[in-house]
């Protein structure tokens, strides 16, 4: 949103710059590069639910070659559950995740959506969402016949330079609430910067 409140261009272009910037793949490659190998995964045709060009990951670590887990994410999701599950969408809607991780290690599947903000708009209101979203996807993995089943984790990323600091000045009062909500709903918050540790990484 451009500041004073207007919409427009700078809002897809600020936020798809985020997206970017912030992409997990990228952010492993940089600084995990001496515990994880990324290697382009190949879905099966009997896999592909949805074509889509966004390509997804195999995360192997390095110290005994071991395949740990799929990065993937927006339409390709689903691909990588029909593939990894045997699962295809369940809910209504097909909603695209920011970034994915299959982790088969811990059996938990981790969700990142991303919000960048420059001005107060509708991400505001959307927060709240995040707790139903986070239902919605375990619910699409609580129909496998057997367990355990996976988990679904959910985090939000937001940039710091307006839920922090508001381009400068200090902007945590304004949305303590809001981040104090998603922590009590088990919602994990970071802000530019990932946690490895919480995807088992």
């Amino acid at each position: 949103m451009i500041k004073g409140g207007i919409g427009g261009a700078n809002t897809n272009r600020g936020g798809l710059e985020f997206e970017n910037s912030t992409d997990l793949v990228a952010r492993i490659k940089r600084d995990l590069s001496g515990k994880y190998q990324l290697q382009d995964h190949q879905y099966a045709i009997k896999n592909i639910v949805i074509n889509s060009s966004t390509p997804s990951y195999d995360v192997v670590r390095i110290a005994d070659n071991k395949l740990i887990g799929i990065i993937t994410k927006q339409n390709a999701f689903y691909n990588a559950l029909k593939e990894t599950t045997g699962l295809s969408n369940t809910n209504n809607k097909r909603w695209k995740p920011d970034e994915a991780f299959f982790n088969f290690e811990t059996n938990t599947i981790f969700i990142v959506e991303k919000k960048w903000q420059q001005a107060s708009g509708s991400v505001d209101e959307k927060m709240f969402g995040f707790v139903n979203k986070r239902r919605l996807y375990q619910r699409i993995f609580n129909h496998l016949t057997s367990e355990p089943k996976p988990t679904v984790q959910f985090s939000a990323l937001f940039n710091s330079s307006w839920f922090l600091y508001n381009n400068g000045e200090v902007q945590v009062p304004a949305y303590q609430d809001y981040f104090d909500n998603l922590r009590e709903d088990a919602i994990k918050i970071f802000f530019d910067n990932y946690d490895y540790w919480w995807f088992g990484l």
